[in-house]
């Protein structure tokens, strides 16, 4: 599941004769091979040069590696392989985000859809490394439906096509359409999720069509995101803001949504700096048990599928959305979506974690829950950059409404974690579970990873 960087490079071939240095040269007038001895010697002298500055680079900096131009790691191998397609085609990060969620939409209907409130972080991070990233929200609290609604994903995502995007607003449709029409292969995580909702027709690794909704995204396709945006109001909709930074130990913090109470947690468990990582998930399951128990029924809930992207030009864009419910609380329409009726925040969390050295390490996260962002993080952040599979796979625990515990139940906690836990024996989280996604970069090497949880496969070029 996780794809580190590998040199994968021919090398040239060289013609060497005996006669080469053997050999007489005549010079005429003009000629460039006058003094044929000075010129082996010269040219022996700069390959002395250039292979002593090599082996010195090799010394202080490392083996060469082919680095990666681009990342999308998200629940759905096939949309992450499609944001990576977006960017191999000269879309950026923004454009392959787009593209991906529009696959999740169709492929993952039991955590996002057409109709999924998002909340999203954009931060053109090498253009303007001193600027705070921008935060983008859509959806959110709705207690009634509009009797002809304009299905707020679609919204959010020609918002931030128009503001943003660079590929034409048809191209990025087009590969959930395919999905749609030509059938997707279900996961096991929307059979678990299908079978827990009583919603026939999703059965684990069959393939289904959703052919009205491929109509209505072909419907889309007719109009550019700035006609759509013109007719819908995107600006209404669409709250942007910049977001404030919160410390942790030597890091920064950037996060939307509910991700910002798992921001809280990181900064506690990191004043002062934990001594161990037991002692960090402590802090944070201890702090986001007091938010949770202070925060009663306002406490985030609902589902969630978050993804990570850069791209080559280090544009970072962390988002997630999702309904209240697995496949949404409305109804059914017409066009092969289903409405979602939220009356309590979701549980949205993307970020973005930068340490405090130039060109150090930058994390990009999509996480599906505040508490999987938070105790995730906290592993990165103490383990250090070489462990993200650890950080991103390793046992946690769900904080829920009140301050109530849930385990996960197929990982298991070390007695030393579970001993840490405050509130009385915690009982197993629904399946199935919250993931979380990232990409890390560390100057400039990719590595990124999407969580088994999710049932995901992080993508690169």
């Amino acid at each position: 599941m996780s794809v580190s960087p590998e040199p994968n490079s021919t090398p040239g071939v060289v013609e060497l004769r005996e006669d080469v240095p053997l050999k007489q040269y005549h010079t005429t007038a003009g000629g460039l091979c006058a003094g044929g001895p000075r010129v082996i010697i010269g040219a022996f002298a700069t390959l002395t040069v250039a292979v002593t500055i090599a082996l010195i680079t090799q010394i202080y900096y490392g083996d060469y590696q082919v680095v990666p131009h681009g990342s999308v790691s998200s629940s759905a191998a096939e949309c992450s392989s499609i944001g990576t397609s977006i960017m191999r085609a000269g879309g950026r990060a923004i454009d392959a985000a787009i593209a991906s969620s529009f696959c999740l939409a169709v492929v993952a209907p039991h955590r996002t859809s057409l109709d999924a409130s998002g909340s999203l972080l954009y931060w053109e991070y090498r253009r303007m490394p001193y600027l705070q990233p921008a935060l983008m929200e859509w959806g959110g609290i709705r207690s009634s439906l509009d009797p002809n609604p304009v299905p707020r994903l679609v919204l959010g995502l020609a918002a931030l096509h128009d503001k943003y995007g660079i590929m034409p607003w048809p191209k990025l449709l087009q590969p959930a359409i395919d999905l749609a029409r030509n059938g997707f292969n279900i996961s096991a995580g929307l059979a678990i999720a299908s079978a827990s909702q009583l919603t026939p027709g999703y059965v684990a690794g069959t393939l289904r069509t959703e052919p009205l909704l491929a109509d209505y995204l072909q419907s889309l396709q007719q109009n550019s995101s700035a006609e759509l945006c013109a007719s819908w109001l995107c600006e209404s909709s669409v709250v942007s803001s910049t977001v404030g930074t919160v410390r942790a130990g030597t890091w920064r913090i950037w996060a939307g949504s509910a991700g910002a109470r798992a921001a809280i947690a990181l900064s506690t468990a990191f004043e002062p700096a934990p001594l161990s990582s037991l002692e960090a998930f402590h802090r944070v399951v201890a702090s986001l048990q007091s938010q949770a128990i202070s925060a009663a029924d306002s406490w985030p809930s609902g589902v969630a599928s978050g993804l990570a992207v850069v791209d080559s030009q280090d544009t970072y864009v962390a988002l997630v959305t999702g309904l209240s419910a697995p496949f949404g609380s409305g109804q059914d329409t017409l066009s092969g979506w289903k409405q979602d009726i939220t009356s309590a925040p979701l549980d949205l969390a993307p970020a973005i974690l930068v340490d405090e050295f130039v060109c150090g390490t930058r994390y990009i996260m999509g996480a599906e829950s505040l508490s999987a962002l938070a105790q995730g993080a906290a592993t990165a952040l103490m383990d250090g950059p070489l462990n993200i599979v650890e950080a991103v796979e390793s046992a946690r625990v769900a904080v829920e409404a009140g301050g109530s515990l849930a385990l996960e139940p197929d990982r298991i906690l070390s007695p030393a974690a579970l001993a840490t836990l405050l509130k009385g024996p915690p009982l197993n989280t629904t399946l199935p579970l919250a993931a979380l996604n990232l990409v890390q970069q560390r100057s400039d090497e990719l590595l990124s990873h999407a969580d088994s949880r999710g049932g995901g496969l992080a993508s690169r070029f």
